[in-house]
């Protein structure tokens, strides 16, 4: 696993860490939802959060899933106090635009959801975890 690399511009101003969660059972397994028509598919329950020193100087949080299949692509937060934490489902790789307003100046980063879970993870990346973001590469 790696660390989620930012632009110059992304990593100077906004001063944090883009990353995604996937929400775990009480035996830390990812959570999802079997497809009702591929029962290999799973859509899993992730949160995508922004973690940052400069918290309170930024407005909002836009993360845009770059993906025409995707029914609600657009998720924004002011919850600085949560990390600006949106909740997503997803059973496969999609790129993800990532806004954040800090005043009049307007930051974007882009990457891969598999990235952001891989940086998310990093500390704590069970077999069960590995497998799943495996799942989320492969579709």
């Amino acid at each position: 696993m790696k660390t989620l690399r930012h632009t110059r511009a992304f990593a100077n101003n906004v001063k944090g860490a883009l990353e995604a969660r996937f929400r775990l059972d009480a035996a830390g397994a990812p959570l999802f939802e079997p497809d009702d028509e591929d029962p290999e598919l799973r859509h899993y329950t992730i949160d995508l959060r922004l973690e940052s020193p400069i918290a309170e100087d930024i407005e909002s949080v836009t993360y845009f899933m770059e993906d025409e299949t995707y029914a609600d692509p657009l998720r924004v937060s002011d919850d600085r106090d949560n990390d600006f934490t949106e909740e997503i489902s997803s059973y496969g790789d999609l790129e993800v635009e990532v806004t954040v307003q800090v005043g009049a100046h307007v930051y974007k980063q882009r990457a891969w959801l598999s990235n952001l879970l891989q940086a998310g993870h990093e500390g704590d990346a069970s077999p069960a975890i590995l497998d799943a973001i495996e799942r989320i590469k492969a579709n």
